[in-house]
């Protein structure tokens, strides 16, 4: 698995178009692993294309022994993850509640007459 996030590391994201680092806050899970996306598999060299037919997307999940997402952040900085310019680590998503159609008055919100 380390050869596998190697050649992630200094093959595959490198040579994905328009890279300028990773980093999705919400790619953490909260327990210090990370999750990316590649959409195709031509990044990596030794998988022939004409073998697949078209392009192919994989999905790789990086598990740690980390306790946090900033305990993972800075062990795969360290391993060599390419990390995107100013982001500073995972962050807390705070998501506001999204209120349902009952809370609003449906003649125009006026409050009740």
């Amino acid at each position: 698995m380390y050869s596998f996030l190697d050649r992630l590391i200094n093959l595959g994201l490198p040579r994905t178009m328009d890279f300028t680092g990773v980093m999705n806050p919400n790619s953490f899970d909260g327990h210090g692993n990370y999750s990316i996306g590649i959409r195709e598999h031509s990044v990596f060299p030794e998988i022939r294309f004409d073998a697949l037919g078209k392009p192919r997307g994989m999905d790789v999940c990086i598990t740690t022994t980390t306790n946090t997402n900033k305990e993972g952040h800075n062990l795969l900085a360290l391993m060599g993850m390419p990390f995107r310019e100013g982001v500073g680590g995972p962050a807390v998503i705070r998501r506001k509640k999204k209120l349902k159609a009952h809370h609003f008055d449906k003649k125009g919100g006026k409050g009740r007459r």
